[in-house]
Parts: structure tokens; C-alpha cells; sequence
């Protein structure tokens, strides 16, 4: 049995909606609002790994009784477990270029969330009585799983704060452009893991925050994230969307608490 526990079909959620439906794959969706913090219920499905991976909310894929969790490795594990298309194509060069796309790639992800997070989820969260987000944000384990969401709550994001994100984005940014220079995909000649990566993380990217992409010095990068949204399985994948508006879904990523 395949279940996906995930949120509306933006950056990390996004990826394994992809990859299951490039792999065609027949899988229950288990829809859930972590910003209603369902996660934290009795009976969620967890484990050592899941509650201390870097992006802490989410998502999660259960097959056959295991669990798998942090977005990346469940891109590896769909792609290895299930058939269908390979998403690692190519020799070991090109194999190890997905993965190494994957760390860099973690810097963009830290990034947008935080953006994402000033913009959209503080105002969710102020818009909660104070005393009963207290209550809840103080029973968050571990330490730094509750620091991240009060960085949110207690307006940590401030304009000097958010300022340094986009200064830390260019340089990653930079580097995805300069590739698509060279190569139609980020890992070679060949569709991957690595563009699923990317593109979950970048394509709330040109609302989010247009200064840092755009038809300018990002026009490879924008031209990439307007091809991939017209594959059949990212179309699939945002159709699941129940708010119609996704790409304004966030939750704390990895090491937001270290953004102030």
C-alpha cells in the first residue's frame, strides 16, 4: 500500500506529488493542513527520523509499512521502489550531478520558505489567539521544531532579515542559470530528480519574489519552470491543490529558525 501524508502542492510537498505521478503510480492521498498543526495529532505516523529531518513538516510516504521522510530521499525512494520512468537516468556522472543538486538545492529551499513564510504564514499565525498559539507552539518538540514556528510567529522575519535571504538566494540561483546555459536539464541531457527538486522549490518563486526570478538574468531558469509546468504529471500533481492558490502554502523549512 502507498499513502502520501501531504499539504497543498508547493515546495516540499510538491516534489513526491511529481515524481508518483510521473511514476503513474496509484497511491492514497492523505491531505492534511500543518499550518492547523494536524500534524502534531495523536496517531500521526512518525519516527526518530522523521520528527528530526530538517524540513519537519512534512511530507510523508508510507509503503508496505515503511516510512519515509525529507522530500530528496523520497525522490530517490519513489524512483527506486516504483516502476515507470526513470528519474536518475544517465551514468554515474550524471547520477551523482542529481544528487549534488540536491545539496545545493537545499540552500534554495531554506530560502524561499523563509520568504514565504514573512509573506504568507505569519499572518495565519497572527490571526490566531494568542494564548492558544502559545499553548501550541510551546508543546512542539524538539526545541528547534518550536523555535521555528515562533521565528514565524514573534516577527523574526523582519525587512533586515529577509534582505540577507535574498542576498543568500543569488548565488544558488546564479548557479542553476549558468547550468541551464549548458544543459536542458540540470543533471545532463536527461530529465530527473534533480528537476523535480528545483522546480517544487522555484515556481512560487516569480510571485514570491520577482526580483530574484524573472525573464532578466533568470530567463533560462523562468523558461525552465514555464517547460516544466507543462508536463502532464506537474499539471496532476497542482491539480491537487484545494485552494486554488498553492504557491502561497508554507510552513517553516530547514533551519528557518537561524534566519533572524
Amino acid at each position: 500500500m502507498l499513502e502520501l501524508y501531504h499539504w497543498e502542492p508547493n515546495t516540499y510537498f510538491l516534489k513526491p506529488l511529481i515524481a508518483l505521478h510521473e511514476k503513474r503510480a496509484a497511491f492514497t492521498s492523505r491531505w492534511f493542513d500543518p499550518t492547523a498543526f494536524e500534524q502534531f495529532a495523536p496517531g500521526w505516523p512518525g519516527n526518530t527520523e522523521s520528527s528530526l529531518q530538517l524540513e519537519r513538516e512534512g511530507p510523508i510516504l508510507l509503503h508496505d509499512g515503511a516510512l519515509i521522510s525529507s522530500s530528496f530521499f523520497m525522490l530517490e525512494y519513489i524512483n527506486d521502489a516504483l516502476p515507470g520512468i526513470n528519474l536518475c537516468p544517465g551514468g554515474a556522472y550524471e547520477q551523482y550531478r542529481a544528487r549534488a543538486w540536491g545539496q545545493v538545492l537545499t540552500a534554495v529551499g531554506t530560502g524561499v520558505s523563509a520568504l514565504g513564510c514573512a509573506k504568507y504564514l505569519a499572518p495565519v499565525l497572527r490571526g490566531i489567539d494568542p494564548a492558544t498559539l502559545t499553548a501550541r507552539l510551546q508543546s512542539i518538540e524538539p526545541l528547534e521544531r518550536r523555535q521555528a514556528w515562533a521565528a514565524v510567529a514573534d516577527g523574526t522575519y523582519g525587512e533586515a532579515a529577509l534582505a540577507g535571504v535574498r542576498a543568500r538566494l543569488k548565488g544558488p540561483l546564479q548557479r542553476i542559470e549558468s547550468t541551464l546555459a549548458a544543459t536542458p536539464w540540470l543533471a545532463g541531457p536527461e530529465y530527473s530528480i534533480a528537476d523535480i527538486d528545483a522546480f517544487s522549490l522555484l515556481n512560487c518563486l516569480p510571485a514570491l519574489a520577482s526580483d530574484l526570478l524573472n525573464g532578466g538574468e533568470a530567463a533560462r531558469t523562468l523558461q525552465f519552470v514555464e517547460r516544466m509546468r507543462e508536463r502532464p504529471a506537474v499539471k496532476a500533481a497542482l491539480a491537487l491543490s484545494r485552494t486554488g492558490k498553492p504557491q502561497e502554502a508554507f510552513v517553516p523549512g530547514a533551519e528557518a529558525s537561524r534566519w533572524g
